[in-house]
């Protein structure tokens, strides 16, 4: 890093900032380069020109990577408040632009993305051919006040500041097994639950769907988990055993067939958007559109009728 003074103190360019958070945050010049897209050595000289204007040193080089300064701990806060208030300007700005025209990443988990919101954000984009639509599967929440995308739906209420929220469905969960699998075992009641094997999208025990198993089945544990919906229903179909999936996928299986079982759980589905960006016209439209065709869909979400 460069020597540090009240000498060398200049204006500020006030892009620097969000490369000290990156390296705040990652710890290194690598991490905060991946982050931002850039090379280290890019970091390296924004961090010391950030310290030059600033008159501080604000990292350490240590065995563990780089470390704060209490300079930089003290001014950091206020850091991160000058950087969401640039995304603020960044975003009202594109909240200006007319028509239905540039990109809108939507985020989502993976199997509702890929049985459900693909189909019909191809259809929304054929409509409005200026757009050009991104879905990503969400692997990890996508921070949507740093635009890392533009509209989630989510099965959590985020808490967040700056975000709008609208409870767009309500997910049924239920059993689900191929037709010849149901010919070969017989499967009735709950009771019955531990002579089969459990095909699980989720690893996480405190999930709705472990959770309902334990409450029908008591000790009864999954025996196969994927959080691939397309590896679970390809195990369903291939009768491994019997798969919990929503119903809006189950139900679309030809060759699977709805196991009714007692209190079945459910999740809601937020629609979720940062309220600089909900006036957009591409991003209203967007979302005006999965609004209206999820709630028309509330009847696929909650489960058709079995013997379809």
């Amino acid at each position: 890093m460069l020597p540090i003074g009240c000498a060398n103190m200049h204006s500020m360019n006030w892009d620097d900032v969000r490369f000290v958070l990156a390296v705040s945050k990652a710890g290194s010049l690598l991490g905060a380069a991946k982050a931002l897209g850039v090379d280290h050595t890019t970091v390296g000289r924004r961090v010391d020109a950030a310290e030059a204007a600033l008159g501080v040193r604000l990292f350490t080089r240590t065995t563990r990577g780089y470390v704060a300064t209490a300079d930089a701990e003290r001014l950091l806060p206020s850091m991160a408040a000058v950087e969401q208030a640039m995304l603020g300007v960044e975003r009202s700005a594109h909240a200006q632009h007319e028509g239905l025209v540039g990109s809108v990443r939507v985020t989502s988990p993976e199997t509702l993305g890929t049985h459900y919101l693909a189909e019909r954000l191809a259809g929304f984009g054929l409509l409005h051919p200026g757009l050009h639509i991104e879905l990503l599967p969400a692997g990890e929440v996508l921070d949507l006040s740093r635009r890392e995308a533009e509209v989630a739906i989510r099965t959590f209420r985020s808490e967040l500041d700056g975000l709008v929220l609208r409870r767009v469905a309500v997910v049924t969960y239920g059993m689900y097994a191929s037709v010849e699998y149901l010919k070969l075992r017989r499967l009735r009641s709950a009771g019955e639950l531990a002579e089969h094997a459990i095909l699980s999208g989720t690893p996480d025990a405190n999930a709705a769907e472990p959770k309902w198993l334990e409450r029908i089945a008591p000790g009864v544990v999954p025996r196969f988990v994927s959080t691939l919906s397309t590896a679970l229903v390809a195990a369903a179909r291939a009768s491994a055993g019997v798969a919990i999936l929503p119903r809006y996928l189950g139900d679309a299986e030809p060759s699977l067939r709805y196991v009714a079982m007692p209190h079945e759980p459910s999740e809601t589905l937020w629609l979720t958007v940062h309220r600089d960006l909900r006036a957009t016209p591409r991003i209203r439209a967007l979302l005006d559109f999965l609004t209206s065709t999820m709630k028309a869909d509330a009847g696929l979400f909650r489960g058709q009728p079995p013997g379809r």
